[in-house]
């Protein structure tokens, strides 16, 4: 759900929420923004209570709220004419905050209004100002005028935190973000002289080219869960997809080997990629769950034949959440592998699980195992991996006559870093690693199996929850935990590979049976 009121006071509307009056600026006093924020109760103080209730209406639908912040009231109620379809919502306790009753329905389907910017219908637009923002060859091209101005320009002037620049303005409209209601919104009949009715007939989504006039109100609309994803034009690949942890923003999935997580611009994978395998793997969100994806989509990359825990965004603010994580190198990973031979682990390479753990990988800095550090550069960047052996196999045709199981932490994300650190600086390539193996006659011995290398661990901060209590899922709440510094994280992680255990198996029974004989 969403709550707003505005009041409007010259270059300004200051917004009540939950009892706290927010300021919003706009860069004109003819102009005001009614804004709508999400109602997410985990994140208000427990002296803070929204109550919200359902109830039927023949002619219209109403979107109401009431904010109770001690001794504090206010109350404002939105509507809707939904034609033949009539909701009315106002304000019990007795419904879920989830609920899509009573929300004000966007010009497309499945988004709804969260966001309202009206203008005055006695006002002209400042052309001044908007002459700070466009070129005059610009302005002569798009026939700017006091009472004709592009949708950009008037997010511009109505929302500059949100829309500081054109691209920012016209990649809202690109999505579908934004919806026109033209002329000014009318009365609920009720005698109240608040214009809150959103006219159907009048609403469009809003194009990059679409001019807004004096009296034009715009909104900012997003897709909420309606309980299910869009009809498929494709089957359920065939391949499994574990579901590791889930809920209503993202998803961690065990990607099977040999599975590329995105098709190729040129095709040829058909169905057998991750992405289109998600709408059968995991849940739609919630109804009512805030900007959710059309569809569950990929944060990040695993190469194809790389197996292990891939992070799956569900929401948009998931989206932008866990891609910034990645890109500041907040999430820690961990790789299990198998190389071909005994890497070296030199005294002088040599660090502590302290001071690997002081790095910003995922180890007990109480733990007294040892790790090796390497920092060589790839493609001219940086790149840092810490890892350290776990066991030795005995094996006929492998270097040294062993092969080992290693655990790798990468502290950055270069490509095929992992590969080409123990290939290159450790001189001990992955088992299967056709590209950096060398191509000699144990790497081909070795080859057959596919890559032996799987990501089995991750750990990431929720980019939703603000508190454990919120997930009721009593298996997820067994991989989340609360940092020092009260931020929720995730911890997703899954056992050796089959593959990886009958290998060595067969390895080191094959080497036993020939010393028997």
């Amino acid at each position: 759900m969403f709550a707003a009121v505005t009041l409007t006071r010259g270059f300004t509307s200051q917004v009540l929420w939950c009892g706290q009056v927010r300021t919003i600026r706009t860069r004109s006093s003819t102009r005001s923004a009614s804004v709508c924020w999400p109602k997410k109760l985990s994140r208000l103080s427990t002296s803070r209570k929204v109550s919200w209730g359902v109830c039927n209406n023949h002619k219209n639908a109403d979107f109401g709220h009431r904010i109770d912040d001690e001794q504090d009231e206010f109350s404002e109620t939105y509507h809707h004419d939904h034609g033949d379809v009539v909701v009315s919502s106002k304000t019990t306790s007795s419904t879920s905050a989830s609920s899509l009753e009573g929300l004000v329905p966007g010009a497309n389907e499945g988004f709804f209004v969260v966001k309202v910017y009206k203008t005055d219908p006695s006002s002209d637009f400042d052309l001044k100002e908007i002459e700070t923002m466009v070129e005059a060859n610009e302005r002569d091209r798009l026939e700017l005028s006091p009472k004709n101005i592009t949708v950009p320009l008037a997010l511009m002037l109505l929302d500059p935190d949100e829309y500081p620049s054109r691209s920012r303005a016209r990649k809202a409209c690109r999505k579908a973000n934004i919806m026109i209601h033209r002329g000014p919104l009318r009365t609920d009949g009720s005698g109240n002289d608040e214009k809150t009715v959103f006219d159907s007939e009048k609403c469009l989504r809003a194009r990059v080219g679409d001019r807004v006039f004096p009296g034009d109100v715009l909104a900012k609309q997003v897709r909420m869960g309606m309980g299910g994803f869009p009809v498929l034009n494709h089957k359920k690949p065939p391949f499994d997809l574990p579901v590791i942890y889930e809920d209503d923003h993202f998803a961690i999935v065990n990607k099977p080997a040999g599975v590329v997580v995105y098709a190729q611009r040129k095709g040829g994978h058909g169905v057998m990629t991750v992405r289109a395998a998600l709408p059968f793997a995991v849940q739609p969100s919630k109804v009512g769950t805030y900007s959710t994806l059309r569809r569950p989509q990929p944060v990040h990359r695993l190469d194809k034949p790389t197996s292990g825990l891939l992070v799956i965004a569900k929401t948009k603010p998931a989206m932008v959440h866990l891609s910034h994580q990645f890109r500041d190198r907040k999430v820690k990973k961990t790789y299990m592998a198998i190389v071909n031979g005994i890497p070296q682990e030199p005294v002088e390479t040599t660090i502590s699980s302290k001071e690997a753990y002081g790095m910003g990988v995922d180890v007990d800095p109480d733990g007294t195992q040892s790790w090796q550090l390497i920092d060589h550069p790839l493609d001219e960047k940086s790149a840092v991996t810490i890892w350290r052996s776990v066991k030795y196999t005995k094996s006929l045709v492998a270097e040294d006559n062993y092969v080992t199981l290693i655990e790798l932490k990468p502290k950055t994300g270069r490509y095929h870093q992992l590969r080409r650190h123990m290939a290159w600086v450790c001189q001990r390539p992955l088992v299967g690693d056709t590209e950096y193996d060398g191509g000699g006659t144990t790497a081909m011995q070795l080859r057959g199996r596919g890559l032996f290398l799987c990501s089995n661990r991750v750990t990431l901060e929720h980019p939703f929850y603000t508190s454990i209590e919120e997930e009721a899922d009593r298996k997820n709440r067994d991989m989340l935990w609360t940092a020092p510094d009260g931020k929720v994280m995730v911890t997703a992680s899954i056992g050796l590979p089959e593959k990886f255990e009958s290998f060595m198996m067969h390895e080191e029974e094959r080497y036993e049976k020939l010393a028997a004989e």
